[in-house]
């Protein structure tokens, strides 16, 4: 009977004295009572008068049961310690246990055991007393005889002390006597279970927790955990498992009573902290199988325990009363009772083994045919292996089973819910809830898992996260100490036992690993409270006491393990570790070996090491399990070798750092003196070096200042040299700007001279041609024309030269028809042609634009000389001028390429860059034989550049020549070009005009007179410039337009002009075309400021002086045209009168997009605003320049939408005008804007 296992633990309900209970295979149950809380309650009388009660019926007891046990070790032979009498015990500062025997001193570093003897420098062999010096670390060793030890910190050695004489201290004759006093509190308080022959002589407590307990005659005793000790069941050891239902914890202490089925109860031994069992009462056998679950029954429904087993769940309301059948239970269930739990408020709990979950409701409970709720896999429950049970403080009950997720009864849903922690499921072996409401579940292999209060989310621990173990037994909530908050679980797993902290999630182990009272844990534990909190756990051979103590838990792992330097070397050579002195110079290989001490039970095994040296580096080594250092290649200076030691893991601490300081010695040359010594040295070689360059720089100074005087005077020569140079060539340049402004005036003197009798000569000869001469008359005037146009074409090469030279040659731009100019050609050279039967052909693409913004007389100027060149030297076959558009241009723009090719006598292609060159041809006899200046292509050639282009030539030898370039042009609204002049007779005006001219020079007057009257013009001549402005203004009949020489006695063109100009200020009602010899740009810029509408050099084409008369009197302007002459630049030039005004409809109807609407209401604004600006342009002239330009600016804007151009530009040239200084022009500006907007609103009104 007394060999039963225990099966269940429970704690007492708290309307009794609080107890303890377990129960075994066969149904027997402990009552556990601590009479050392009624000792301290003064309940210890109640404690005897239980006794008294429960002895009578235990009058035939069995043996009382055997004594509880502590973790104690014997050191004896066998561990290598051969002295079996231990007088004294010590602990170093380095962790060294010294044990003093008679036999030597023995020295213990956790792993081996080492003798001191008289060889060793001891004064005699009998040790009776040790003391280590506080101040040097010297270790003392008292002698039987009386004789002193002594070994000094570090030194490998002992020797002998003076003995101490009688004026200091009393030597000690004989061994010590045993501290009995000491050594008996200790065995009350923890119950080693010795044997009763140990005769302990000695004590002391290490660092480490453990006690070290010597002997007479029976060697080294080691006690450890000392917070742990184990009750043994009262028989052998058995093979089945313990099941504990925990309670929670009240502030009443716990009394364990103890008993078996059937049986008495049994008193504990006295050294378990006043524990006993008492024998007399008996706990009423419980039928059938074995209990498997006890639970304590709240003091409403009476008190007691519930127990269960395989046929039901009994309540036992107190040790030695009946036990009742739980109505409505014991015939419902089906299988083996494995868990027991109660909620208020819902009702106990039933897990079975096979049969699901059983519930038993508080309200039918007392009724004599309970209403009992049955929960299996067929009603909605995951498994029907129920493994534990736990109801916590809200009233949920967890479900753990095997192979499934957890599953937790919701109160006010009435039914379970369902949580999968992972996808294999889960092996759930325990439940526990601590006092912050966390929910613990441990598994078998699966880890820790919790469901913190606060929190949603579920969280999981394993050891990869720092745990012992992933398979857990027991899960005990442990109090912080002082209560309160709880701060710790207790994990009951195969390595032992472990407390987990519930703030950092770490894990703390709770005994030693090789501590055999932890081997075979139980899933079963439970908490007795009191002074000192108790933890008890069942194992396979007892019941487990954990004292968790009044200030906390046991701070295991315990502090950290000594270290000691076992040795060095250097460079092979043993040394001393903790004296190597100072070392020789140079590089040293130096090692070290150190090594752990620990007294704990596992001794040095795991231990890890780190090291570092001061004076290398700054930094720990990695830990190592290696207790060695190398360092290789040291130099000269001073090093620390700094070591420490932990236990493996990361929660483990570092020992305090040994350390071992040594030196390298520096060598000679690095000595201080050494250094002093060649910084000497080298002053003295600095000062040798600065003197010898010092003597060096004044040899180089003198020969310095003598190469300086040479140089001096060679400056001064060669100065005086290049001011007579530069004094000739500022000579020179005077010369030449004098050449130049003579040259310039030269050739406008030598123009004006030439042009004037020219004038007369073609002018005269033009009307011959008209007095239908004879044939030879005929031939001969034409032989005059054609020697005159060759001379004026001549003397224009050679002022275009001059300009390109002086960089005044400038290109207009203006809206031209191209492709008639290029076509003109064919006009222009068709007699050349024909007179040497020559073919002409001049070919325009289709694509070409019709109008385009250039210079067109320069461009006819380029392609003039062309062809002029490829006739003259072409004698059979043609010239062929190509006009194409080439691809690239920009938006806008297009690129033109025009060619010029012949099938003349061709150029060498050497001789193919001189052409371009002034006054030169491919060769001399050309020159001879077919004329020219030699200027022709070099003036081409310098005009395509001017355009942005460039002149380039193919041309071969017999075969001819091909000229060609490529040039971009705006393109124009062919609208905004005027038509080329008319070509053939041209038409009398209708009504005829009346002309002032006034010309100084009889036969040009002649010309002009006989030329205008043929085109039915009055001409009125006035030989000056005085006479034609007294005729003007005293002509009752105003004239249509006055032609005005430059050059005049007594008053010249310029000055008349703006005489005449006072009086007649609009160039519209008096045009004023000035006639000059002069072709010099200045002259044409003099003429518009002083008022004339426009300028003609002399001498002028018939046709061209026609076009300029019809379009300033506005007669024929159909069949007039620009001037070829440059026009104004816009800054500069006054409008000449302009055509009749048209707007461009087909620009408005675009615009508005076809809208009739839209149009009406643009033309209606401008009807309405435009009059009003026109006011207000009237009035802000001359006194509001500014506001003069806003005006223009704005109704320039109104104007373009109506495609006027003529308007347009006059408006943007009289903003423009407002804002220079003086207002050039604005005055007859603003007449002609205002007379274009008088022929413009009579248009509009009949649109709108």
């Amino acid at each position: 009977m007394l060999s039963q296992k225990p099966l269940a633990f429970a704690r007492a309900p708290t309307n009794l004295l609080p107890y303890l209970l377990w129960t075994t295979s066969t149904g027997a149950i402990f009552y556990v009572i601590d009479f050392k809380y009624l000792r301290q309650k003064s309940l210890h009388w109640l404690g005897v008068g239980l006794l008294a009660w429960l002895l009578p019926a235990a009058a035939w007891a069995t043996p009382a049961p055997a004594p509880a046990r502590a973790y104690v070790r014997q050191f004896g032979p066998t561990e290598g310690l051969s002295q079996p009498f231990i007088y004294c015990l010590l602990q170093d500062r380095q962790g060294y246990l010294w044990l003093g025997t008679a036999e030597g001193l023995v020295r213990y570093d956790g792993s081996r055991f080492v003798t001191f003897t008289t060889r060793d420098g001891l004064a005699e062999n009998f040790v009776t007393g040790l003391r280590e010096d506080p101040a040097t670390g010297s270790l003392w060793v008292r002698h039987y005889q009386g004789g002193q030890s002594v070994r000094t910190a570090g030194g490998p050695n002992f020797r002998t002390a003076p003995t101490p004489t009688a004026g200091g201290q009393a030597a000690l004759v004989g061994p010590p006597s045993p501290d009995r006093a000491r050594l008996n509190a200790y065995l009350h308080r923890y119950p080693l279970g010795l044997p009763p022959e140990v005769s302990l002589t000695c004590l002391l407590e290490d660092r480490e927790g453990n006690t070290w307990l010597g002997t007479a005659g029976q060697g080294l005793w080691r006690h450890s955990d000392k917070h742990l000790s184990l009750l043994p069941l009262p028989s052998g050891p058995s093979g089945a498992s313990l099941v504990i239902v925990n309670q929670s914890a009240t502030k009443r202490p716990s009394h364990v009573w103890s008993t078996f089925n059937g049986g008495p109860f049994f008193r504990l031994p006295s050294a378990t902290s006043g524990s006993i069992v008492a024998a007399g009462s008996q706990l009423p056998p419980l039928p059938g199988e074995p209990a498997t679950a006890l639970l304590a029954r709240p003091a409403a429904l009476g008190g007691g325990f519930w127990v269960g087993n395989a046929l039901g769940v009994w309540a036992v309301s107190a040790p030695g009363q009946p036990a009742q059948a739980v109505a409505g239970l014991s015939d419902s269930l089906g299988s083996a009772v494995t868990a027991l739990a109660y909620a208020p408020g819902s009702g106990l709990w039933v897990g079975t083994a096979a049969d699901g979950i059983y519930l038993l409701p508080n309200a039918s409970a007392s009724a004599p045919a309970p209403v009992v709720q049955h929960f299996s896999t067929a009603n909605g429950l995951l498994h029907n292996s129920i493994f534990a049970l736990l109801a916590d403080h809200t009233g949920r009950v967890w479900v753990g089973t095997h192979n499934t997720g957890l599953a937790v009864w919701e109160p006010a849903r009435k039914r379970f819910t369902y949580t999968r922690l992972n996808r294999a499921g889960l092996d759930a072996s325990a439940l526990a809830e601590t006092t912050d409401g966390t929910i613990w579940v441990g598994t078998e292999g699966q880890g820790l898992y919790y469901h913190p209060a606060k929190a949603g989310a579920w969280q999981h621990l394993t050891t990869a996260t720092g745990l012992p173990d992933n398979y857990f037994t027991a899960l005990l909530p442990l109090p912080a100490a002082g209560g309160g908050r709880a701060a710790g679980l207790l994990l009951v797993h195969p390595q032992g036992l472990s407390r987990l902290d519930l703030q950092g999630h770490r894990a703390t182990p709770l005994a030693t690993p090789d501590d055999p009272l932890v081997r075979g844990c139980l899933p079963a534990a439970a908490l007795t409270a009191g002074p000192t909190s108790v933890a008890w756990v069942g194992t396979r051979t007892g019941l487990l006491r954990l004292d968790l103590g009044t200030l906390g838990y046991p701070a295991l792992p315990p502090a950290a393990p000594g270290l000691a330097l076992a040795s060095a070397e250097v460079d092979g050579e043993a040394r001393p570790a903790a004296a190597l002195g100072q070392l020789s110079a140079g590089q040293h290989h130096v090692s070290f070996v150190f090594q752990g001490i620990s007294l704990a039970a596992n001794g040095t095994q795991g231990l890890q090491y780190r090291y570092r040296l001061r004076g290398l580096s700054t930094e720990w080594s990695r830990p190592s399990l290696a207790g060695e250092a190398q360092f290789v290649g040291l130099g000269p200076g001073h090093y620390v070798l700094e070591v420490q030691v932990r236990r493996a893991g990361p929660a483990a601490s570092w020992s305090p750092a040994r350390r071992s300081e040594f030196g390298i010695a520096t060598p000679w040359w690095r000595q201080p003196w050494a250094l002093l010594a060649g910084l000497g040295l080298l002053a003295g070689a600095a000062v040798a070096i600065v003197r010898g360059r010092e003597g060096v720089l004044r040899r180089q100074k003198f020969q310095l200042e003598h190469t300086v005087r040479e140089r001096t005077t060679e400056l001064r020569r060669q100065n005086h040299h290049i001011e007579q140079i530069n004094s000739e060539l500022l000579v020179a340049r005077d010369a030449a700007e004098a050449s130049r402004r003579a040259k310039a005036q030269f050739l406008a003197n030598m123009s004006h001279e030439i042009r004037t009798p020219m004038n007369a000569v073609i002018g005269l000869t033009n009307l011959l041609q008209h007095t239908s001469p004879t044939p030879e008359q005929a031939e001969y005037l034409t032989a005059i024309g054609s020697s005159s146009q060759n001379l004026l074409v001549i003397l224009n090469d050679i002022l275009d030269s001059s300009k390109m030279e002086a960089g005044k040659l400038t290109l207009e731009q203006v809206a031209f028809r191209l492709p008639e100019a290029v076509r003109g050609l064919s006009t222009m050279f068709r007699y050349a042609a024909d007179s040497k039967g020559l073919r002409l052909s001049v070919l325009v693409d289709a694509t070409v634009p019709v109008a385009v913004i250039g210079d067109p007389v320069r461009l006819q100027q380029v392609l003039v000389n062309l062809v002029s060149n490829a006739l003259k030297f072409t004698r059979q076959g043609g010239v062929t001028v190509r006009v194409a558009p080439v691809a690239g241009g920009p938006a806008g723009h297009v690129v033109l390429r025009f060619t010029v090719q012949d099938t003349g006598i061709g150029i060498a292609a050497d001789k193919l860059t001189a052409i371009f060159e002034d006054f030169s041809q491919a060769n001399a006899s050309t020159t001879r034989e077919f004329g020219g200046t030699g200027l022709g292509l070099s003036i081409a050639r310098n005009l395509v550049q001017l355009h942005g282009g460039q002149l380039g030539v193919r041309s071969e030898e017999g075969v001819g020549s091909e000229f060609y370039f490529e040039l971009t042009y705006p393109v124009a609204d062919a609208a905004q070009a005027h038509p080329n002049a008319v070509a053939g007779p041209l038409p009398a005006f209708e009504p005829a005009l009346r002309v002032l001219v006034a010309e100084d020079n009889a036969l040009n007057q002649l010309v002009a007179r006989k030329t205008l009257e043929n085109w039915n013009v009055q001409v009125v001549i006035a030989d000056n410039g005085r006479l034609a402005v007294e005729q003007a203004l005293a002509a009752t009949t105003p004239f249509d337009a006055i032609f005005m020489d430059i050059q005049m006695p007594e008053l010249d063109g310029y000055a008349a002009t703006r005489a005449l100009r006072q009086h007649f200020p609009s160039l519209s009602s008096l045009p004023i075309i000035g006639l000059t010899a002069s072709v010099l740009p200045e002259d044409r810029s003099l003429a518009l400021a002083a008022g004339m509408n426009d300028i003609l050099a002399k001498p002028f084409e018939p046709a061209t002086l026609y076009a300029r008369l019809a379009h300033c009197t506005g007669r024929l302007a159909s069949a007039t045209s620009p001037s070829p002459t440059p026009a104004p630049s816009p800054e500069l030039a006054a409008p000449a009168s302009p055509p009749p005004l048209r707007p461009n409809w087909q620009q408005l109807e675009d615009l508005a997009g076809g809208n009739a609407g839209f149009i009406k209401q643009i033309v209606n604004t401008f009807l309405t605003e435009a009059p009003a600006l026109e006011q207000l342009l009237a009035a802000a002239y001359p006194h509001d320049p500014a506001g003069l330009a806003s005006l223009a600016h704005k109704l320039k804007g109104q104007v373009a939408y109506f495609g006027v151009p003529i308007l347009h530009t006059q408006l943007d040239e009289l903003e423009r005008s407002a804002r220079q200084p003086n207002c050039p022009y604005c005055e007859p500006l603003l007449v002609a804007v205002r007379q274009q907007l008088g022929q413009l609103y009579p248009l509009l009104h009949e649109r709108a």
